[in-house]
């Protein structure tokens, strides 16, 4: 997959610009605050129909502005493609369309057509971060190779909303808790669902991450990615066999806490909760790393994410990354070059263009107050 040229319109501070993207590596250098991650950014945006760095869309137009535009030309195995995003105000509510090839899509069929890994220094927390990190990882490792699974994710949120939204007037106003129940089964099915596409991913991500870490180590050690399922006072190691399982795991464990559910006015225990746990030579990485062994093993799953995508879809993804170099010392900073190199479409944001040294093909941009030359 490869990106051929980007433009933007009244997007953060650039007012209007289009980029022609011939090269493999393309790195975006100046100082701070000068718009480089906006050009990831505008990327990710395209892809995912959605900012890494805010939920209010609307915080991206330029100041001033009351509508933008930002899209992409890519190739992919596919052919050549081309989708457009619009954010306007219309009648004094905000109004988006996604475009793909012209036509307009709704997000779930606009989501994984063009794929892309953004790596950020948020990412090297992978390993000693929130839940929440490993969780949205995971989550979109999945849902860009599998149409199935987004949807299960869409449904699933909005009927874990409904039922907090149930479990917070029983605890408020009181009533029977046998309205919960068409919302339980449902809640049932699909947290099954999911877990069982979770574990079917895990056992495929389980031998990438573990090679690409020996590979990037050059020593004995051996990670293991393994699915941390939360229960009522206690956490299951999840184990592949276990899948099926998953309903009734979920009809039980339910079951046990509703009264606790309505007395927390939310839902403690189902996907949303549970947690990726990595081990090395069999204890945690967490707990146990050094600083150098949790980085490699950030730099490992989001590698691995890449590698993932490829066999499943057949081609790399776009590689996003901002600001991660300067974040990686000399030897990490040299395997995900040699990882990446001729392989992978990558954007790279720094301060100093030094830090990337000169592969064949790159190109360099300088970015300084949303103006953009190629140097």
């Amino acid at each position: 997959m490869k990106i051929n040229s980007l433009y933007a319109v009244n997007f953060r501070n650039y007012e209007s610009c289009k980029l022609q993207l011939s090269s493999m590596i393309n790195v975006f250098y100046g100082q701070n605050a000068q718009g480089k991650t906006n050009l990831l950014e505008a990327i990710f945006y395209s892809a995912f129909g959605m900012s890494h760095r805010t939920s209010a869309e609307e915080e991206m137009l330029k100041m001033g502005a009351d509508a933008m535009a930002v899209g992409v030309e890519y190739a992919s195995f596919s052919g050549s493609h081309e989708v457009k995003i619009k954010k306007y105000r219309q009648h004094e509510r905000w109004q988006k369309e996604i475009l793909l090839d012209g036509a307009r899509v709704r997000p779930k069929e606009h989501y994984g057509s063009l794929n892309a890994v953004m790596f950020s220094p948020e990412d090297l927390q992978l390993v000693k971060g929130e839940p929440a990190l490993r969780r949205r990882f995971f989550d979109m490792q999945i849902a860009q190779t599998d149409p199935v699974y987004y949807d299960l994710l869409l449904k699933y949120n909005r009927v874990l909303q409904q039922r907090n939204r149930l479990l917070k007037e029983l605890r408020d106003n009181g009533g029977s808790p046998e309205v919960l129940q068409p919302w339980n089964e449902e809640f049932i099915r699909l947290a099954a669902a999911i877990v069982r596409r979770r574990l079917a991913a895990l056992g495929k991500l389980q031998a990438i991450a573990g090679e690409i870490y020996s590979s990037i180590t050059k020593g004995s050690e051996m990670l293991q990615v393994r699915y941390e399922q939360k229960a009522n006072n206690s956490t299951l190691l999840y184990p592949q066999s276990a899948a099926e399982a998953a309903e009734d795991f979920y009809h039980e464990q339910l079951s046990e806490r509703q009264r606790i559910d309505i007395l927390r006015g939310n839902t403690g225990i189902g996907p949303h909760r549970d947690d990726l746990q990595l081990l090395l030579n069999g204890l945690s990485l967490r707990a146990f790393g050094s600083q150098g062994q949790q980085r490699s093993g950030a730099l490992a799953l989001k590698l691995s994410q890449l590698q993932y995508v490829k066999n499943e879809l057949g081609e790399f993804p776009i590689l996003l990354l901002d600001d991660v170099m300067s974040e990686l010392d000399n030897s990490r900073r040299a395997q995900l070059l040699l990882f990446i190199d001729g392989r992978v479409q990558t954007f790279i944001t720094v301060n100093d263009r030094e830090l990337i040294p000169e592969l064949a093909g790159n190109a360099y941009f300088k970015i300084s107050g949303g103006s953009i030359s190629e140097a």
